[in-house]
């Protein structure tokens, strides 16, 4: 996998389509169209596959299922060769409704299995979704605010636009100069014995790399150098853009743990790491994502 989990997708938004007042109900009168049902960060999943939901089956549930919101325009499949298919729509429900054969899975849980098209067609889904549940009014002056551009806008009554929120965090490797160790730490959230990368929010007015350094220092007490971008995943638990970076401690042995949320850091070994020293991030994560690719370095050539 040359990207992180989540950042894999083989869908064309197809921006300009869904700008249209009516795309949403044109696209529900062509058989090609299918829709992809989420209930929080929950989709029913059939052997292996997201499954998407045809309209004329889903009209045959009418009054069983009950969207929260409009349906929303994702974006067009993509074939193999490159051409552009039907379009795809996401449902957002209250709770999961029976789907022959499927199970409801969480995207946190399928999402490393899923091919290109099903995760990136999901964590769509999934980061819109919970913008749409958490946006009915305007955050200006309080007063309701409709769904325009099939789902992606909400319009308030003095005029006002407001788009879906993404909020940039980074998360960090941690080596020393050698880069035969990795820095982990313990969350306070966390159940004991899972470790993981530092990450933490960028602040306004701050670069990537500054907020590297500064919440390195902040949480684990080291002063490290050397940031390095490796790539980005969304994680929309609620509404992160994770940006993955290496850097390293000159003075390795500076570390204190803020005390607060991060409870211990500890150094480690791709021997220990290997050995399960710690539970470690699960699949989907991209801190699981760079630290397979850390680990992949100390293999032999």
């Amino acid at each position: 996998m040359q990207v992180p989990p989540l950042a894999r997708s083989a869908l064309d938004r197809d921006h300009a389509s869904r700008l249209a007042p009516d795309a949403v109900a044109r696209a529900l009168e062509v058989p090609s169209t299918r829709i992809i049902a989420i209930a929080g960060d929950r989709a029913p999943v059939r052997d292996g596959a997201l499954v998407r939901l045809a309209p004329d089956a889903l009209a045959e549930q009418a009054g069983a299922v009950e969207p929260l919101v409009p349906l929303s325009w994702l974006g067009r499949a993509v074939a193999g060769d490159g051409s552009r298919g039907g379009v795809i729509l996401s449902m957002l429900v209250a709770e999961p409704f029976d789907v022959p054969g499927a199970e409801w899975r969480s995207l946190r849980e399928v999402g490393a299995d899923l091919d290109d098209a099903d995760a990136g067609a999901l964590v769509q889904a999934v980061a819109l979704g919970v913008w749409q549940r958490e946006s009915h009014h305007s955050p200006v002056d309080g007063s309701p605010a409709a769904f325009e551009e099939s789902g992606w806008v909400r319009r308030d009554a003095s005029g006002g636009a407001h788009f879906p929120r993404t909020d940039p965090a980074v998360i960090v490797a941690i080596h020393d100069r050698a880069d035969e160790r990795i820095l982990l730490g313990h969350n306070a959230a966390w159940p004991e014995g899972r470790y993981s990368l530092i990450a933490g929010f960028v602040d306004p007015g701050e670069s990537l790399e500054a907020a590297v350094v500064r919440e390195v220092l902040e949480e684990t007490g080291l002063r490290v150098v050397e940031p390095h971008y490796l790539g980005s995943q969304p994680w929309p638990f609620p509404r992160s853009l994770m940006l993955g970076f290496e850097c390293i401690a000159d003075d390795p042995d500076t570390i204190r743990p803020d005390g607060v949320e991060i409870l211990d850091v500890r150094w480690f070994t791709r021997d220990e790491l290997r050995a399960g020293a710690v539970q470690l991030p699960g699949r989907t994560s991209i801190a699981s994502w760079i630290l397979d690719a850390w680990l992949a370095r100390g293999e032999p050539a």
